[in-house]
């Protein structure tokens, strides 16, 4: 298990912290995008999810670096990490991705919150885990939906919910940015535009679209498959399909249950939902609320029941999810 207090700072020579904070749910989401969007145009992301990444990186002074990495994978997820490839990095400037709580880091000048309509990333994640054999292929949506979401007493589909709503909550206490999956997918130059003015990173309109151009989705689909044919990786995880997946494929009782759970969260994030009730996920009774808090200790996360993430889990996990 990561230890996401390993990105509390980037510890590469020239930056000293983290000055931009990226955080998404860990569900095909999309935050990859803007990562490697940000890469193309000289911002670095130290230790991208919580990953060990110094021995691929050859430092060579004023801010350049080299990926030595190799073919190790990580460029179906961010294609501008080639092996070889040389960076001119922003000094000082420096985005930190995780799928962290709040409050896990200290805060960041920065905010950015990536999102995808949470009914197409849950369809997408179980796609995934069945494609990477995480679970048996013959589990069916709403099987995956039940079942345990990684070492937590929630399942993939309450998890979903009590992290939305959570972070939802944190968007009232400090400014964050939003960026949505369904728009950069319509308009990738016009959605990063947007990114880099508020996290002031000034560039020009073509560098802006040479970016997205670099991270769009048919760029990681070649590179998903190249990875493949050359046997670094055993499985294509990239689907790239087209925003509102859920309401093509599912049956109505399914899209009803999604509905329902994510009600409160899809309306912070501006998506449709014609649900009108919320549906019961669980307790926020102090036994519920202590085993997902031990949880959350148990990546190192110093958190306790009467701080301000106790109280909102404790929210996020009753049954009437009070606003």
């Amino acid at each position: 298990m990561a230890d996401p207090l390993f990105q509390a700072f980037p510890q590469q020579p020239g930056w000293p912290r983290y000055d931009i904070d990226l955080a998404s749910s860990e569900l095909p989401c999309g935050a990859a995008w803007l990562v490697n969007c940000l890469l193309e145009l000289g911002v670095p992301a130290w230790k991208a999810w919580g990953a060990s990444d110094d021995a691929r990186w050859q430092a060579l002074g004023d801010g350049r670096f080299r990926y030595v990495g190799g073919d190790d994978g990580w460029s179906r997820v961010l294609p501008a990490l080639r092996d070889g490839r040389a960076f001119d990095f922003v000094p000082g400037r420096c985005v930190r991705a995780h799928h962290a709580w709040p409050d896990t880091f200290e805060p960041t000048p920065f905010s950015l919150f990536f999102a995808r309509d949470p009914r197409d990333a849950l369809l997408s994640a179980w796609h995934r885990q069945r494609a990477l054999g995480t679970i048996p292929a013959t589990t069916g949506f709403a099987a995956f939906l039940a079942l345990p979401y990684d070492h937590y007493p929630l399942s993939w589909l309450q998890y979903t919910r009590v992290f939305l709503r959570v972070w939802q909550w944190q968007a009232r206490r400090t400014p964050i940015h939003v960026v949505r999956f369904e728009d950069y997918r319509s308009d990738a130059a016009t959605t990063l535009a947007h990114v880099l003015e508020h996290i002031g990173v000034a560039t020009d309109r073509q560098r802006i679209a040479a970016a997205a151009d670099a991270s769009s989705i048919a760029n990681v689909r070649r590179e998903d498959r190249r990875l493949v044919e050359a046997g670094v990786v055993t499985t294509r995880i990239v689907r790239g399909v087209a925003p509102g997946e859920h309401r093509r494929g599912l049956d109505p009782a399914t899209q009803r249950l999604l509905d329902a759970e994510l009600s409160a969260a899809c309306g912070w994030l501006g998506y449709a939902n014609p649900a009108t009730a919320r549906a019961a996920t669980g307790s926020g009774d102090d036994a519920s609320v202590k085993a997902v808090l031990d949880a959350i200790r148990r990546t190192g996360v110093r958190v306790r029941h009467d701080d301000w993430l106790g109280e909102a889990l404790a929210r996020a996990l009753d049954r009437d999810d009070p606003d």
